[in-house]
């Protein structure tokens, strides 16, 4: 692993005029933006030139490239140099590791909070950002806060409808959610580092919904705010769909058995498997990565029994909302 040294964290306060209640706040701008990248170049330029261009007092900003094959490396050495960009800093990673490698950001960055994005995602604006960090600083139990993240050309919200599966909340104050969203989250250190991070053994798929289960049993909330915009334009470079279907379907299995009592976790595994297999019948091409997803799904249940301890029948009750959505997707 190789890297820049470390910008040192700036702890600023802002007034912010975007207050629904049209008074000026202070809000306090402690915020990295960590940028997980792999084998994206022209995305991660888009990503970057818009992060940078923001016009906030103190961002900090953070590459962590996994790997990259594709030139992403020299474009950042020669177009992004410390000296061009002193808050910027990159991390080269040798292999891509995944979304673990996001958990280099809760051992290196300084600031109070972390805005998580994708070589492909970049808030609309400052006042997003904003937005983001009042959420956040209205309750010092919330750990997460997801923005909408849109297609910055069709306008399409891949959160749309996240909010029908909130246990609480409104638009204006935020929604309580089990939902992080990797490419357009405000994150609180204090919280991440209360936890294991993103599990390595998940790589892709789910696994942001491990880390908020690991919030949640530490009592903090998990919030979306549709009034905070991510656009994410959701990049085709590296997507492809089968390999990606088995393993958010052997996630989702690793996740019951890691997190939820066997009760809740059997009966949910087999609906999850069937809600799965179904589209099967109008793509066949579905049909080999979930049932292979489903098999090793299925054989890792006692190794992810032993790996965490498991929410509490009351617990996993109040994580209804989550299942109907984990069931609905």
């Amino acid at each position: 692993m190789s890297g820049q040294k470390r910008p040192m964290a700036p702890h600023v306060s802002v007034g912010d005029e975007t207050s629904s209640t049209g008074k000026h706040e202070h809000l306090h701008m402690s915020i990295t933006a960590g940028i997980l990248s792999w084998n994206r170049k022209d995305d991660l330029r888009r990503t970057l030139d818009a992060v940078l261009a923001l016009d906030l007092p103190g961002l900090l900003v953070h590459v962590i490239d996994n790997g990259s094959t594709d030139g992403t490396i020299a474009m950042l050495d020669e177009e992004y140099s410390a000296e061009r960009y002193p808050a910027l800093m990159v991390t080269k990673l040798p292999d891509n590791t995944g979304n673990a490698a996001r958990n280099l950001f809760f051992k290196m960055v300084d600031t109070d909070y972390l805005l998580t994005l994708d070589d492909d995602s970049w808030p609309r604006s400052e006042a997003d950002v904003l937005r983001m960090l009042r959420t956040m600083e209205s309750d010092e139990r919330i750990a997460t806060v997801c923005a909408a993240c849109i297609h910055p050309d069709t306008k399409v919200a891949e959160t749309r409808g996240i909010e029908r599966f909130a246990s609480r909340g409104d638009r204006e104050t935020g929604y309580d959610v089990v939902n992080i969203a990797a490419g357009g989250t405000l994150l609180r250190m204090a919280a991440m580092r209360e936890t294991r991070g993103y599990d390595p053994e998940f790589f892709w798929g789910r696994v942001e919904n491990d880390l908020a289960f690991q919030l949640l049993k530490k009592s903090w909330r998990i919030v979306f705010d549709p009034e905070a915009v991510i656009w994410h334009s959701f990049s085709p470079v590296g997507r492809n769909p089968y390999p990606r279907l088995r393993a958010v379907t052997q996630n989702s299995f690793s996740l019951l058995w890691k997190h939820i009592p066997l009760p809740f976790a059997i009966p949910g595994a087999l609906l999850f498997a069937l809600r799965r297999l179904l589209p099967a019948v109008r793509d066949y091409r579905r049909l080999k990565p979930v049932a292979q997803g489903i098999v090793s799904g299925w054989g890792g249940m006692l190794r992810q029994r032993r790996r965490d301890r498991r929410f509490s029948m009351r617990g996993t009750f109040e994580l209804r909302h989550w299942f109907a959505k984990f069931l609905y997707e």
